[in-house]
């Protein structure tokens, strides 16, 4: 029963089509054995879904990707994909901290330094904080500038202190979430983004312009040499809004090619990419991050919506950037992003 309802349907039907060819019955009631009279036999009960399955000849499947997608084959061949665990991050790249840059969007609710120690204590190695760039029609280039450099010594003096000298493993990172403007430039100056270790880029504004305009505007932006990551994908807010049109394949091409990384944002409202997606990435090679977009500590739990999206996608530890340790994210970040001389 626990096996029946934690299927889907097709997945279910799949199941019993294969048990079937074994000479089992296979249905919500249970797995009997066909007898040669044409009579079933009693209920054949087992103490764990593994064994259920093995009984069938097969890897035991987790519950989310049951989905009659190939799994059922997959699972014949010994060939399932080891998805990743919550407990396989390592830290988040996107968080909005209460400082004050006068940002185009919403500031978050708590100060770096508690967020941090909420990191530390949730086991990871680095956080990242990406508030949202200041605002553009109310400040000269100079003053953008300025802001963002009073942030960057904001994060040098928390890897300076007492919080960096017990935990040595653990580091901050000076991200910015950036919008991508209508014409696929970005929001900010080039001066301004070196003084980034890396940039998230978003669409945030104009969202009906047709699938070719999209897909061009997005390839523009994430082809600034600091952009690293594209946040929220595909835009969408559900039961909000829809998301905007790709060319989906156009972009996975570009992201493979160039090193560049697709969010998994897991706020449960965004869920973003789309597990549909998230496959499809992970057929191409395309990697990702598990990012919680948070603007306030307590949300820093919602990391666990971000890797079960993950997980229906069949994503393993592998394709998933902030599952790397300390000593090797700080290469990737500063050597894949293109920043050079930090």
């Amino acid at each position: 029963m626990l096996q029946h309802y934690t299927g889907s349907k097709a997945h279910n039907i799949h199941l019993r089509e294969f048990a079937l060819k074994k000479n089992y019955s296979l249905s919500e009631h249970g797995i009997t054995r066909l007898m040669k009279t044409g009579v079933k036999s009693k209920p054949i009960e087992f103490n764990s879904e593994v064994g259920f399955y093995s009984y069938l000849g097969m890897e035991w499947i987790p519950p989310e990707i049951r989905e009659d997608t190939g799994e059922i084959e997959a699972a014949i061949t010994g060939t399932l994909p080891n998805l990743i665990e919550l407990n396989d991050i390592k830290g988040d790249f996107h968080l909005h901290s209460d400082i004050d840059i006068e940002p185009s969007h919403d500031v978050g609710g708590s100060k770096m330094e508690i967020m941090v120690k909420k990191a530390i204590d949730m086991g990871y190695e680095y956080l990242g904080f990406s508030e949202h760039n200041p605002r553009l029609s109310n400040h000269t280039e100079s003053k953008v500038y300025e802001l963002l450099n009073r942030k960057k010594d904001a994060i040098e003096k928390i890897n300076y202190s007492s919080i960096k000298l017990t935990h040595s493993q653990f580091s901050v990172f000076n991200g910015l979430e950036v919008d991508i403007r209508p014409d696929g430039s970005l929001a900010i100056s080039d001066k301004a983004l070196q003084l980034l270790d890396y940039a998230i880029v978003s669409i945030h504004s104009s969202f009906e312009m047709t699938k070719i305009a999209m897909t061009e505007r997005i390839i523009k932006g994430l082809s600034h040499p600091n952009a690293l990551i594209l946040g929220h994908p595909t835009g969408r807010i559900l039961g909000r809004r829809e998301g905007y049109e790709i060319d989906w394949e156009k972009l996975f091409a570009f992201c493979l090619k160039e090193n560049k990384i697709l969010e998994i944002d897991a706020w449960p409202d965004r869920s973003d990419l789309p597990d549909t997606l998230v496959r499809e990435a992970v057929k191409r090679g395309v990697k990702m991050t598990i990012n919680t977009d948070s603007h306030h500590v307590d949300h820093m739990e919602m990391m666990k919506y971000g890797v079960s999206v993950a997980r229906r996608g069949w994503a393993e530890k592998k394709d998933i950037l902030n599952t790397l340790p300390l000593s090797q994210i700080r290469d990737k970040i500063l050597k894949d992003s293109h920043f050079e001389g930090r």
